[in-house]
């Protein structure tokens, strides 16, 4: 029976197996975040949600049997397990009913996330957004789109935010694993997954973030097995959304704009056609965040008026990004956009005044990144028991070295270069992205997936000199319109719909 399905399949379009694939994992998400009644899967899901010595270890091993099986059953396999775990992480929040930052008892959104849903509802009924959702619009907007599809449904909602970042994320996974064996793709996807559960249910930019920032990635990768330029491209216009829908280590663009110009230099110089391609993707990137802010957002907004803040406790020695309103409370009565230039002009007089203060806030944020408490760089990797997770961190950090004296001995290869720069870009914007001004790596969520491809390299490099990783390099190139395909239908959806719904709606 089982031989007589896979004939058939073979006769299907790959574009059609695909969308069936997607299907099937859509039904099986759609079961599980449905079922409300006590049982194995309600007690599955809440310790997929918080746990890690038990559960992680045994779905790791699931998945990577699912994405060693052959090609169309390792297709179905693969994506049904990896949406349903993304599932099963939001089904444990909705299940134990857990209070976070921004969430009252699974569901009610607070502060920022409340934010974010009111400007979403905003727009769906013919307003603007609000000067804070005029920071970052591109996650309130395809909020708004998805909501006005559900029928306001906030529920459905998040739960298709989290299908499409399951989905992304599985995307990246698989070009992984082209070049790099399962062993790597799977590493990379869990702690994808374990920085993503903490935020899936919570309306809040990480959700849009995580998604387009392992989908650029997954181009980029792409790109630099192939050396092709237009996915590269591609590659840096999605990363550059994502940085935008969650601002974060914005210095990762232009070293990434440099790693093309030298990965694809023309006669052993450097290639700036393909530089000033990049660029272009890059700006383009930013042009479409200002274009939709000043559409969709009140004209007094400013893009990224809350760095400000940041940079302001970073001239403060490492003060958080508050610091600035109990030394300076009367810009609080200042409207935007004169709050935010004043309290950049606060900031440069006080580093041009102090500068050794900001060089003590930048020592300070990358202490924190690299240490052992709530703000590390792997805060999010763990769970129940504090020694497991004390030893799994400290295992990332050694695998992270690994990674690095793995690209120091061949410096050449596309992909190790790729994720050293990559790395470097999220170092350098340490001092700008504190980790001790949100919980557990939140600012990071649009390069979470470099943090995670560190580790991995040096997880390859060790597999290698132990003879342990096999890949069959006549397929390992194979081409692939998965990423790019929903990377261009989210855009689109995002695009179309937010526009649509400011062009039609009544106030």
């Amino acid at each position: 029976m089982i031989s007589k399905v896979l004939a058939a399949t073979k006769k299907i379009h790959p574009i059609l197996r695909q969308i069936a694939c997607f299907l099937l994992a859509l039904a099986i998400a759609e079961l599980i975040l449905a079922n409300r009644t006590p049982g194995f899967f309600r007690s599955l899901s809440m310790a997929t949600r918080t746990g890690f010595g038990i559960i992680i270890p045994l779905y790791s091993i699931l998945l990577y049997f699912a994405f060693r099986a052959s090609n169309r059953i390792g297709d179905w396999l693969s994506a049904s397990f990896t949406v349903a775990l993304f599932a099963l992480g939001l089904a444990g929040l909705w299940a134990s009913g857990q209070t976070q930052t921004t969430v009252l008892n699974g569901i009610l959104p607070l502060y920022d996330a409340q934010s974010y849903y009111i400007d979403a509802l905003q727009l769906i009924n013919g307003d603007r957004f609000s000067t804070f959702s005029a920071r970052r619009p591109l996650f309130p907007a395809l909020s708004a789109t998805l909501l006005s599809i559900t029928g306001y449904n906030l529920m459905v909602t998040l739960g298709i935010f989290t299908i499409i970042a399951a989905y992304a994320c599985y995307f990246a996974a698989k070009e992984i694993q082209k070049t790099h064996g399962t062993e790597v793709a799977v590493f990379i996807l869990m702690i994808l997954f374990l920085f993503f559960r903490a935020h899936s249910g919570v309306h809040m930019s990480e959700n849009l973030g995580v998604a387009l920032g392992a989908l650029g990635f997954a181009l980029l990768w792409q790109g630099a097995a192939r050396k092709n330029l237009t996915f590269l491209c591609m590659g840096l216009f999605i990363a550059t959304l994502a940085l935008n829908a969650r601002a974060g280590a914005f210095f990762m663009l232009p070293l990434l704009i440099l790693w093309v110009g030298r990965l694809l230099k023309e006669k052993q110089k450097f290639g700036w056609k393909a530089a000033l391609w990049g660029m272009l993707a890059v700006a383009l990137g930013f042009a479409l965040n200002l274009i939709l802010t000043r559409l969709l957002a009140a004209s007094e907004g400013v893009p990224f008026a809350n760095f400000s803040y940041t940079l302001y406790g970073l001239a403060s020695g490492g003060k958080s990004w508050a610091y600035i309103f109990s030394v300076h409370p009367e810009v609080l009565s200042i409207p935007e956009p004169e709050k935010t230039k004043r309290i950049y002009q606060l900031a440069f007089d006080l580093i041009l005044s102090h500068p050794l203060q900001a060089l003590q806030g930048s020592f300070f944020n990358w202490k924190m990144l690299f240490s052992d408490t709530w703000y590390n760089i792997y805060s999010y990797v763990g769970g129940e028991n504090p020694i497991v997770n004390r030893l799994v961190r400290w295992g990332l950090y050694l695998l992270g070295a690994t990674g690095i004296y793995s690209w120091f001995k061949d410096r050449d290869d596309p992909i190790k270069s790729l994720i050293f720069v990559s790395f470097l870009g999220v170092f350098i914007s340490v001092p700008f992205l504190p980790p001790t001004d949100a919980y557990r790596m939140r600012p990071y969520a649009a390069s979470i997936i470099v943090l995670a491809a560190l580790p991995a390299l040096g997880l390859e490099f060790i597999l290698n000199k132990l003879g342990l990783k096999k890949i069959n390099h006549s397929e390992s190139l194979a081409f692939t319109l998965q990423p790019a395909l929903f990377a261009f239908g989210l855009v689109l959806i995002l695009l179309s719909g937010s526009l649509l719904l400011k062009a039609f709606a009544q106030p």
